[in-house]
């Protein structure tokens, strides 16, 4: 065992799973706007620039101070509990978002609560920079408190006491404690100009009509790639009403990682002074002096070509609390250390008996439809290092798909080819369109690029329930738009059949197959559990047909443009 994690004790509980009605958490009481990720953002960005270590002073430096000044009662709760850093070693870094609620209601709260607890590591050494988050609702043993939620070690003792239970429950050395009062975040997304964001799903909640009961924080965020600025980006990172706490650690990830796409340290220069006030206004840290900080930025910028590794949280969702084994946490902890890979068993679906695979919302026959025949399963073995063993055992879903690419070929005109799946995971369906919630499937949109130029657009999510949890996937397809940021660094691009992929793999998981179509380009994600495996994916793409849109017709006679 390495010498940087200890055996996590032994929790002593047997996993459970749901009920159908699913986790009863109660709503929140109020509505809240939160900061989860500056620092950390900051942390990664840095590692995707090209920086030198003084250019990443310059921005730094002008409020270190500051950070200091405020910082004073964090640093001496933390400081006994701190593994001292060996020169140039790697680091891990405890990175709090904290809920101070407003109101006399809350004056006897001395901390507030833990939104989010995300553990980031460097280590140039091994080229991995890796994220692991403790849901919220985790069950555990917090001392002097006894049996409860993880979130509870924060209202009950703050940072000191969440880091004790982290120790005891991981065996991990943490090097450094970052602790961000959330109320920024809205600014900070702003000020770094917003984040484009694959969003996997259609996300809407409003309190208007609703019971005091039933009020949950609001959002309104349709699926598909677009552009999440401040207010849209906090609701969609926070969001929980219908989620998991598994779900949401792994939506906030995404985020984390597109940021670190699309931002880079010009961005960050370009508004110091703006971050500078957000950041030391918001966030406390036990980092004292520039000495401390010059190791940690020296350490970001050794890490700035490193792969990041999303390390999912092993947990089992109960009524009320989320549950992991010990051997399970030890097996996290070993990839968040870089001493393995991931589990490949993410990558495998249990068997789905009495369920139709592939026939989704419009399975069966249609009429006029030209994929009545079994399309030919050709197999296609990827890169090694992320290649799923065996079929990719999806099924026949002409038929739906042929419907679904039929509604968008109506909406975008020509000029716009249309991409559609053939073949699905067995039991995996298109979303079905619903007024009443305003779910509108497939839907056809139009977004704006980096240079505010306007493109047409679609996706398609698809809905799959491996166990007992739906996740979802999408089929995304942008007009006139070659290089959008999420295409940025393919991990392999590889031609099947004709067709070039662009292929990109997290954490040893298939995120995401594109491809272009003259100036278009199209790709399927995964969702944000990857719960598709890696030969799905590259199946689901290499299956994808075509429809040429016919160009309307003008009332003069000819055809529109």
């Amino acid at each position: 065992m390495s010498s940087e994690a200890l055996p996590p004790r032994d929790l002593g509980w047997s996993a459970r799973k749901p009920p159908p009605e699913g986790d009863g958490t109660e709503p929140p009481k109020r509505k809240r706007y939160w900061w989860r990720f500056a620092l950390a953002a900051v942390l990664i960005v840095g590692v995707s620039a090209g920086a030198t270590a003084s250019s990443v002073l310059i921005f730094l430096s002008s409020f270190v101070e500051d950070i200091r000044n405020n910082s004073h009662q964090l640093r001496e709760e933390v400081a006994p509990l701190l593994a001292e850093v060996d020169g140039g070693g790697p680091e891990t870094i405890l990175i709090l978002g904290s809920d101070k609620r407003a109101g006399p209601e809350f004056e006897e709260e001395e901390y507030g609560r833990s939104d989010t607890t995300m553990l980031l590591r460097l280590d140039p050494e091994k080229g991995l920079i890796s994220v692991l988050s403790i849901p919220r609702d985790l069950k555990v043993e917090i001392p002097g408190v006894g049996v409860t939620k993880f979130n509870a070690a924060y209202a009950e003792g703050g940072p000191k006491l969440t880091l004790k239970v982290i120790k005891e429950l991981t065996g991990l050395h943490v090097n450094h404690v970052i602790n961000i009062d959330f109320l920024g975040f809205v600014r900070a997304v702003d000020a770094i100009g917003c984040v484009y964001v694959d969003v996997d799903r259609r996300y809407y909640h409003s309190n208007v009509g609703v019971a005091p009961s039933e009020e949950y924080s609001e959002i309104n965020i349709q699926p598909g790639y677009q552009k999440l600025c401040g207010k849209k980006a906090l609701e969609y990172v926070r969001y929980r009403h219908t989620d998991t706490d598994i779900v949401r650690s792994a939506r906030q990830q995404d985020f984390l990682r597109q940021v670190r796409k699309q931002v880079g340290l010009g961005t960050l220069l370009n508004d110091q002074e703006h971050l500078e006030q957000i950041f030391t206004e918001y966030t406390t840290s036990d980092i004292k002096d520039l000495q401390t900080l010059l190791r940690l930025i020296d350490l970001v910028i050794e890490s700035r070509n490193s792969e990041l590794n999303q390390v999912h949280f092993p947990a089992v969702l109960g009524p009320s609390y989320v549950y992991a084994s010990s051997s399970a946490i030890h097996g996290a902890v070993e990839e968040f250390l870089g001493h393995k890979g991931p589990d490949a068993s993410h990558n495998k679906f249990p068997e789905q008996e009495g369920k139709k695979g592939g026939n989704g919302k419009k399975g069966g026959k249609s009429k006029g439809n030209p994929h009545t025949a079994k399309p030919k399963q050709e197999k296609v073995k990827p890169k090694a290092e992320y290649s799923a063993t065996g079929s990719d055992e999806l099924v026949p879903a002409a038929e739906a798909g042929y419907d679904e690419g039929k509604i968008v070929a109506r909406h975008v005109g020509g000029g716009f080819p249309v991409y559609y799946p053939t073949r699905l995971p067995p039991g995996a369906a298109f979303v079905e369109s619903n007024p009443y919630e305003h779910v509108v499937d497939p839907r056809v949109y139009h977004l704006k690029d980096k240079n505010k130029e306007r493109h047409g657009a679609y996706r398609m999510v698809g809905v799959y329930q491996p166990e007992y949890e739906e996740t979802y996937f999408g089929i995304q397809g942008i007009r006139g738009w070659e290089d959008p940021p999420i295409l940025s660094d393919p991990s392999e691009t590889k031609k099947i059949n004709g067709r070039e992929y662009l292929i990109y793999v997290e954490s040893g998981k298939v995120t995401m197959v594109a491809w272009h179509h003259g100036e278009n380009t199209y790709w399927v994600s995964n969702s944000l559990q990857d719960s598709l495996t890696n030969d799905q994916m590259i199946g689901i793409a290499r299956s994808a047909k075509l429809i040429v849109p016919k160009r309307k017709k003008s009332k003069i006679g000819g055809t529109s443009k």
